[in-house]
């Protein structure tokens, strides 16, 4: 099992976290091939940094992972990505164990994949997985409304119809009927808009939640059980 490696950008916040101040030494921290935990550790002892704090800066930054960029319809959000390196490769036993984990934080029974060295869990639009890199292992999740998509493209498609909905019974002798018919037409445009205005922040915030959650199982499971096996 290949042991997680940080680079140095996220050696130098790792130290930063672990630290109430900046850490001006940084001079162990240029190697190309990234440093692993224990490494952090011995570095951290020799410029006065008790392990304990680089073992919970490191989780910290661990969890939080890096998240993509968020994917937007007409400026509200409908995509919610992360991806968060993981300590080892699970095992077959712990996959199963962090299925469950998958299964009670988003509610949905999904289903279990395994290609090559890839395993993957989804539901719908929604996809965990664990992939192999050239540092180790990271766990994927990622989201998608696309409901909320075709509702802002039916938004859009109600405006046109209100436009030229109202053209042509102004156009055929008929102004008095052109604000009825662009209004109800323009309604539905605007409620669809409305209602992804008032619940894709809430479903954004939800998911986010979520997937933190779910990383942080991740991480505790397959840290705590590589301690120990250590040990």
């Amino acid at each position: 099992m290949t042991e997680r490696r940080y680079g140095e950008d996220e050696v130098r916040e790792i130290l930063t976290l672990a630290t109430t101040g900046d850490v001006r030494d940084q001079s162990h921290v240029t190697e190309s091939e990234g440093l692993t935990l224990n490494d952090l550790k011995r570095i951290g002892l020799e410029v006065g940094i008790d392990p304990v704090r680089i073992a919970q800066a490191a989780s910290k930054l661990d969890v939080r992972g890096k998240s993509a960029a968020v994917r937007r319809s007409f400026g509200m959000p409908v995509g919610i990505s992360r991806v968060v390196a993981l300590p080892r490769s699970p095992t077959d036993r712990e996959w199963e164990q962090l299925i469950s984990v998958f299964r009670s934080g988003f509610g949905a029974q999904g289903v279990a994949t395994t290609s090559g060295g890839m395993r993957q869990w989804s539901h719908g639009n929604l996809h965990i997985s664990v992939e192999p890199t050239e540092r180790g292992e990271q766990l994927r999740l990622s989201t998608l409304k696309d409901d909320a998509i075709l509702l802002n493209w039916t938004g859009v498609l109600m405006g046109g119809m209100a436009v030229i909905t109202s053209a042509m019974v102004t156009a055929g002798g008929k102004p008095e009927k052109a604000l009825a018919a662009g209004g109800m037409f323009g309604g539905m445009a605007l409620f669809s808009f409305v209602a992804n205005v008032l619940r894709l922040p809430g479903w954004a915030r939800k998911r986010e939640r979520q997937m933190e959650e779910v990383a942080q199982h991740a991480m505790n499971l397959l840290s705590s059980s590589s301690e120990s096996g250590a040990g």
